[in-house]
């Protein structure tokens, strides 16, 4: 039997709709004879849910599945092609309007974030690839270096995209969240903003040259909020400002604008979980949205870890794939491409099916558990139960995708089997 040129299951077509029909749209398009463009983004996304742990080991595992034998050597070359990282990149972008309506905003309850766009942004680390260079640590080690990109959430729809890929120098193993955030331009950071909205970066305790975000404020609208680092020397210049008649506010006990060393005013919340007495304390340049807002936006910047924690543990991408600049940043966006679509996929077969997971909705209640010792408020209070979905796609959902893809069998045959994996027993 012949080969496919590439893969063409039931399921496969359904899992990649949203590419094939984005497709005319993308950024350098061209017809290629060896691996076409979808075939290529198809390979990239298998790859990274495929249990495989070398690219040799996923090339023969797809071509024994009836799909075109690539050759190795051909697929990294790909690779490194600077048109090929443009025209995913491109794809992945067109993917976030996609997912605009298609996945619940969980932030339509709050109407004060109306005209904002809001992003959860970190950096992850892979292990470096096996021909990375290496270099003398300071331990006198020889090594190569992790290779790092700076993540971005869209906290409405969760579609994961890359805004860098780290580049650390003299000799550092991983590079300053500020730095990259002062080589970013402004158009790289807004990520398609309409003029007039108002653009929220949470990042963790990035927010260490006050100037510049200050800068990036007044000039294009981008707005940041984070966690104060123990040592914040800023001091208080007005009275509480905190809305005790807003009940949304519970746990929030002081509301300040405070000064830095500089000259660049902030707002610095403090925050005291009801459920447990933990006391946390957030800075931002924003001076509008109400504190439960902040509090509630950096509590759910968590999000974007347990996405991190998708790729490395259930994903199985711990390492880089190739050298080159172009194959490590490829590489990234193949991540984001992967997660994006099996979030879209869930979303259609509960919307389609009917279909949602039972087993892990069970799980999730079962983890609001009182920690030992510590007197814990018998009603939650807004901040705490405001957001409830699912972060990341669970290892049994990722499990049945990565084989129903190759598989030529009835939709029908696919869903009952899915359909065992989500009920609950009776």
């Amino acid at each position: 039997m012949a080969s496919q040129q590439q893969l063409n299951t039931a399921f496969s077509r359904v899992f990649f709709a949203d590419i094939v029909a984005l497709y005319p749209q993308s950024k350098r398009r061209y017809d290629c004879a060896g691996i076409s463009d979808i075939h290529y983004c198809q390979l990239g996304v298998l790859r990274c849910l495929s249990s495989a742990e070398t690219g040799h080991e996923f090339l023969q595992y797809h071509a024994d599945h009836n799909v075109a034998d690539i050759d190795a050597s051909h697929f990294f070359k790909a690779l490194k092609s600077p048109r090929r990282l443009e025209n995913i990149t491109s794809l992945n972008d067109l993917l976030a309007t996609s997912m605009t309506g298609r996945v619940a905003d969980a932030y339509d309850q709050c109407c004060e974030l109306d005209g904002w766009d809001i992003y959860a942004v970190d950096g992850h680390y892979h292990k470096a690839a096996c021909f990375d260079p290496k270099h003398e640590a300071s331990d006198g080690t020889v090594r190569a270096a992790p290779t790092g990109h700076f993540f971005r959430l869209n906290m409405r729809t969760h579609h994961l995209s890359c805004l860098a890929m780290a580049e650390p120098e003299n000799g550092k193993k991983r590079e300053h969240d500020i730095t990259a955030i002062k080589r970013s331009t402004a158009d790289a950071l807004r990520y398609g903003a309409a003029t007039g909205r108002k653009v929220m970066l949470v990042w963790d305790k990035a927010c260490i040259d006050y100037r510049h975000w200050s800068r990036l404020k007044h000039t294009y609208g981008i707005y940041f909020t984070t966690c104060a680092k123990s040592n914040s020397a800023a001091e208080i210049i007005s009275a509480n400002l905190l809305d005790r008649s807003e009940p949304r506010n519970q746990g929030v006990v002081s509301d300040h604008i405070v000064g830095t060393s500089n000259g660049v005013q902030l707002r610095r919340i403090v925050y005291i979980n009801p459920e447990d007495g933990v006391t946390y304390t957030y800075l931002t340049n924003d001076f509008t949205l109400p504190a439960y807002l902040i509090v509630l936006l950096y509590k759910h910047r968590w999000d974007i870890e347990k996405i991190f924690h998708q790729l490395k543990s259930k994903m199985k991408e711990r390492k880089s794939w190739a050298s080159s600049p172009e194959a490590k940043k490829s590489h990234a966006v193949f991540e984001c491409l992967a997660h994006n679509l099996l979030l879209l996929f869930e979303k259609r077969i509960e919307q389609t099916e009917g279909l949602r997971d039972e087993v892990e909705e069970k799980k999730q209640a079962g983890r609001i558990k009182p920690l030992t010792g510590i007197i814990v408020q018998t009603v939650r209070n807004f901040i705490n139960s405001a957001l409830t979905r699912a972060t990341q796609r669970t290892q049994r959902f990722i499990r049945w995708v990565r084989v129903r893809l190759y598989q030529e069998a009835p939709w029908s045959e696919a869903m009952a089997r899915l359909r065992e994996l989500w009920t609950l027993p009776a």
